[in-house]
C-alpha cells in the first residue's frame, strides 16, 4: 500500500551510524521525504542564528565516519537528493585506525568484562554491560583495557573501518554534505580532565579545519547525554573555538530556544518500518514510553569505577 505525504510533524534532527542494510537505510529515507521536508545544515543554522522558520523539516546526521557512510548512504543522498551532516575525527581518518567502539565490535565480552573487573570496581554495578562500564572510564583506560585483550588473545588491531581522505573530501566537493568536528578519539568527555578535554574539541576542530581547507563550525559529541556525557565546561570550550551549533543525543523535536550548543537529535540504528513511524509520531514522548515500558536507559549502568 502506498503511503502519502504527511508533512505534518514538527521539526526533527535524525542520528546514524554504521548502516548495515542499504534497503532498510533506503526505505528510512523515503518515509523522511514522506513525512518531512528535508532540511540541509545551512538550513538549521538559518533557523536557529536568524529565526529563519522551517516547516516539517528534518535533517540527517551521522556519527563516526563509517565507510558505509560512503558506500552506502552518500550514493542514496545524491539519488534522492537529500542533505545531510557528518561528524567526524581528523585523527581516525589521516591515521587510519578505528575508535575504541569498533575495534571491540567482535570481541569476547566475557573476556573483556573480566579484564574490566580485574583492573576497576564499580559500585554496586560488577553486573552491567561491559560497554557500559567502558564508557565510565577516560579514554587511556578504554584503550589499557582494548591493549590487555589484544595481549591475551593473541588479536591483532583491525583495519581501519572508517572513510579515509579522499573518500571525506569527495563527500564535502558535493555541496551535499555538511561535515563537522566529533573529538580525536571519541572519548566520553565528562570522564576526561580539563587538558583531555581541550584537546579533544580543540584539535578536533583545527585539524579537520586544516584537512577540509575550510572553517569548522560544528560539533557533535560522543555518546551525547547532556549533563551525563557533557557539560558546561565543554560547551564553553566549544564556543572558544567558535562552534556555532553543537549536536547532542537528547531525543525531541526542535524548538526554537533550543541551546545552540546542546541541540537534540533522534537516533535510529535498525527497527521496522512500523516502528521507525511510531517513533517520529510520538517525539519526545519517545522516552516516556521507554520509561513505561521498563526499558532501561544504558546511563542507568553507569557508575564511575573508584
Amino acid at each position: 500500500m502506498k503511503i502519502k505525504s504527511m508533512k505534518i510533524l514538527p521539526n526533527i534532527i535524525l542520528n546514524f551510524h554504521a548502516i548495515k542494510d542499504p534497503k532498510w537505510f533506503e526505505n528510512m529515507l523515503k518515509t523522511i521525504q514522506r513525512l518531512y521536508s528535508p532540511v540541509s545544515y545551512g538550513d538549521l543554522e538559518s533557523y536557529y542564528l536568524n529565526k529563519k522558520e522551517i516547516k516539517h523539516a528534518c535533517h540527517i546526521t551521522f556519527d563516526d565516519g563509517h565507510v558505509s557512510f560512503y558506500d552506502v548512504v552518500f550514493p542514496l543522498l545524491k539519488r534522492y537528493n537529500i542533505p545531510a551532516s557528518i561528524f567526524v575525527s581528523p585523527k581516525v581518518i589521516t591515521e587510519r585506525i578505528n575508535f575504541w567502539f569498533q575495534e571491540i565490535d567482535d570481541y569476547d565480552f566475557e573476556i573483556l568484562n573480566k579484564l574490566v573487573n580485574e583492573r576497576f570496581r564499580f559500585v554496586n554495578n560488577e553486573n552491567s554491560p561491559v560497554k557500559a562500564k567502558l564508557k565510565s572510564l577516560q579514554i587511556n583506560e578504554i584503550w589499557e583495557i582494548i591493549h590487555a585483550y589484544q595481549a591475551q588473545t593473541n588479536t591483532p588491531p583491525k583495519s581501519c573501518v572508517n572513510m579515509d581522505i579522499q573518500q571525506i573530501k569527495e563527500i564535502h566537493q558535493s555541496g551535499l554534505v555538511h561535515i563537522g568536528a566529533h573529538t580525536m578519539t571519541h572519548p566520553i568527555l565528562e570522564n576526561e580532565n580539563d587538558d583531555s578535554v581541550k584537546y579533544e574539541i580543540g584539535n578536533s576542530i583545527s585539524e579537520l579545519s586544516e584537512l577540509l581547507d575550510m572553517p569548522i563550525y560544528s560539533f557533535a559529541y560522543p555518546n551525547g547525554k547532556p549533563g551525563f556525557d557533557f557539560g558546561e565546561r565543554e560547551m564553553n570550550i566549544l564556543q572558544k573555538n567558535n562552534i556555532k551549533l553543537a549536536f547532542t543525543t537528547e531525543e525531541r523535536t526542535l524548538r526554537l530556544n533550543d541551546n545552540l550548543l546542546s541541540v537534540p537529535r533522534n537516533g535510529f540504528e535498525g527497527g521496522s518500518i512500523p516502528y521507525v513511524y511510531l517513533k517520529l509520531f510520538l517525539g519526545s514522548n519517545w522516552k516516556r514510553l521507554k520509561t513505561l515500558l521498563n526499558k532501561k536507559d544504558e546511563s542507568s549502568y553507569r557508575i564511575k569505577s573508584v
